[in-house]
């Protein structure tokens, strides 16, 4: 093939140029597929931001569902005897508590031996009977009965409720055995220990031969009333309320049980933000303005249609029977612009007069905001079914069919170039030679013309 830049040298014509015009003629169709794909491209990556809108304004209308926004209670206390939460089933109200006594474990201490490794008899069955009347038993049959297996036997059993170690006390029979109760409360403290099959054991075990950290009870006294539990978790004193006993307190502190509507407040207000950039979104991606044209999404059938889909959810009724039907009976409302707005002094009226109805307007399973929210942007969004991702789809493959036709294309400029070329040269070359042939019959004129005037 010869090179561009020889073409013309033998026929003293500009064909190198000529070429080169040729090519960009052709090469025109490229440039109108890398504008159509370019715009696809815009396109996509606005189908892009759209479906991450979405899917934030499904984000947040999942935050009304569970237990968590509304309904919440927040509890607070005085002092450092306890600590104390609240749950949605709590009720508002002020309360003196007084710790007095807090739950604790018992421990048995056996009397020492002198060697923590020897056997004290042979096997036998030792059984725990606890103040609740609950039967433990220990089979120590065929094993080893020395303080250090005896202890290891209790720790490996967790049916026992019973933990063990070894104490050295420093005195000549120093290894004494320690049993304690892994649950608190005098009900699970150990009332007795018997021993079968081995009398030596039994001595060791005897529980009235054996030093003794008795259990205790959880004792408080709620607005001058004393309860009992077995457990410094007390769970079922108060309405949903859990209160998590510290340390026993001379005084009476003062627990303080508030609605907390921080959350429900919080979430209303993302869930508006969220529809509001959508909104926002599709508004100015398909726009039109004078002298500057359509934006990417102009005449977008798909935005529209989300557009549309989206400002269902202010059109939504629920038919739950509460006091609330709509959002704007909440005061939630469109403004002219498609935006919606809270105001504010009509949800805090509607919150602290019927907070039930408002939780069965967006909590109903059939028929509330949460779920016709979630609807609407699964039919959006959905990676099955999701109109926006159908479109996005489409024009990933729209993308995918123009880089096929740009290579197509190329590799038909380049065959149709090198044709050019090849005619080209051959034009050169024949031009070449017909002024070589012109060139020598001048001379050979010439030189007759002169011979003849001689």
């Amino acid at each position: 093939m010869a090179n561009i830049s020889s073409i013309g040298v033998g026929s003293g014509l500009d064909l190198s140029t000529l070429l080169d015009g040729l090519r960009t003629s052709e090469e025109s169709v490229l440039s109108t597929i890398t504008q159509r794909k370019s715009t696809e491209n815009a396109r996509l990556s606005a189908y892009g931001q759209l479906s991450s809108a979405i899917e934030k304004l499904q984000t947040a209308a999942k935050a009304f569902e569970g237990d968590t926004t509304f309904g919440q209670y927040t509890a607070s206390q005085t002092g450092e005897s306890f600590k104390a939460s609240a749950s949605i089933s709590a009720v508002a109200g002020s309360y003196r508590i007084k710790v007095e006594s807090l739950a604790s474990t018992q421990t048995l201490i056996a009397n020492g031996v002198a060697d923590k490794a020897a056997a004290n008899g042979t096997g036998g069955v030792v059984s725990f009977k606890l103040e609740s009347g609950e039967v433990k038993t220990l089979d120590l049959t065929g094993k080893s009965t020395s303080l250090q297996d005896i202890a290891k036997a209790i720790n490996a059993d967790k049916e026992l409720g019973l933990s063990a170690s070894i104490m050295n006390d420093g005195s000549g029979t120093p290894y004494r055995l320690m049993i304690s109760t892994t649950a608190t409360g005098t009900q699970a403290a150990i009332n007795d220990i018997t021993v079968e099959g081995n009398a030596e054991l039994g001595t060791l075990l005897n529980k009235t031969g054996m030093t003794e950290q008795a259990a205790t009870d959880a004792v408080i006294e709620v607005n001058g009333i004393n309860v009992t539990q077995a457990t410094n978790k007390l769970e079922d004193v108060i309405q949903g309320v859990t209160l998590n006993l510290n340390k026993v307190d001379t005084e009476a502190q003062t627990l303080t049980v508030t609605r907390n509507d921080d959350k429900t407040k919080a979430a209303i207000n993302e869930f508006i933000t969220a529809y509001n950039n959508v909104q926002k979104f599709i508004k100015s991606s398909t726009a039109y303005t004078e002298g500057a044209g359509g934006s990417v999404l102009n005449g977008d059938n798909t935005a529209r249609t989300a557009q549309t889909r989206l400002s269902g959810i202010m059109n939504f009724q629920s038919s739950n029977g509460g006091a609330f039907k709509t959002l704007s009976d909440l005061g939630i409302r469109t403004q002219a612009d498609g935006t919606i707005k809270l105001d504010e002094a009509k949800f805090d009226k509607a919150l602290a007069e019927n907070r039930d109805d408002i939780t069965k307007l967006f909590q109903d399973k059939t028929n509330g905001i949460a779920t016709y929210t979630q609807n609407v942007t699964t039919g959006l969004i959905s990676s099955t079914t999701g109109i926006v991702t159908s479109a996005s789809n489409g024009t990933k493959s729209r993308i995918k069919e123009l880089d096929s036709q740009y290579e197509r294309k190329q590799t038909q400029i380049e065959a149709t170039m090198e044709r050019y070329r090849a005619q080209f040269t051959a034009l050169d070359s024949l031009v070449a030679q017909m002024n070589s042939t012109s060139a020598y019959l001048t001379q050979q004129l010439s030189a007759w013309n002169s011979d003849s005037k001689k």
